[in-house]
């Protein structure tokens, strides 16, 4: 995957990014929203890490079978350790688990592989019913050094993941797109100047992520660089 090595990211880079960063915190919401309008008995978290996703993608426990897959061994073992299910070592570009989930869930990992279309078709043949899935859209080249330095190799132009979603054989229900103009493109320019927000926060970070958090939602749900897609199997 480009030569990014994920286990040094888990530990250096992403870090608290999942637990307190304002943007993490609405990409949760509105992933909520969208769950809570379809019932399903069983999820694969593809990109699952250390597992941050459960209580979510399970409503709090409700759906018993949740399994994980990433290409990091040190986030799957961190996983392994702290939630039920089965964490698997896998690049969804070359490989696929046999099975299928009704709900399979692929959070911000799209835009990490170069093959993206190959992990979609394998993205098909594990969802039963549904996929979610969010990614990032805008100019690549106006946020470089931090698209880089996330291990990013491309952001999506506005439709474009839709597309490839459908001619891998997915109707698209929902199509959401969320972040204008707080989080984009106003703190995405400034992430280009800053490490803050990468690794673990400090006490200021936390208090300066908290107060982005409430700023967040004056953020527009019809446009942004953060986009959320619901789609279903042609069995769903």
């Amino acid at each position: 995957m480009g030569g990014y090595d994920y286990d040094v990211a888990w530990r250096d880079v992403y870090g608290d990014i999942q637990r307190h960063g304002p943007a993490h915190y609405h990409l949760c919401r509105i992933v909520k929203r969208l769950l809570a309008g379809i019932d399903y008995a069983s999820v694969l978290d593809v990109g699952c890490g250390p597992g941050h996703n459960y209580s979510l993608l399970t409503k709090e426990g409700a759906v018993a079978r949740f399994d994980g897959i990433d290409v990091s061994e040190r986030a799957l073992r961190e996983a392994r350790q702290h939630f039920p299910g089965r964490f698997v070592q896998a690049d969804v570009q070359r490989e696929h688990l046999d099975g299928c989930w009704e709900l399979v869930f692929c959070s911000l990992v799209l835009e990490h592989l170069p093959d993206d279309e190959a992990a979609i078709r394998h993205l098909r043949k594990m969802a039963g019913r549904y996929l979610l899935v969010t990614s990032i859209v805008g100019d690549f080249e106006r946020y470089r050094p931090w698209e880089l330095s996330q291990g990013h190799v491309r952001n999506y132009r506005a439709g474009e993941l839709e597309e490839k979603l459908v001619a891998a054989g997915f109707h698209v229900v929902k199509a959401l797109y969320w972040g204008f103009p707080f989080y984009s493109p106003l703190v995405r320019t400034l992430q280009n100047f800053s490490t803050v927000g990468t690794g673990a926060y400090s006490l200021g970070t936390r208090l300066l992520a908290a107060g982005l958090r409430w700023i967040y939602y004056l953020n527009s749900s019809r446009r942004g660089d953060m986009v959320f897609i619901l789609a279903q199997t042609e069995h769903a």
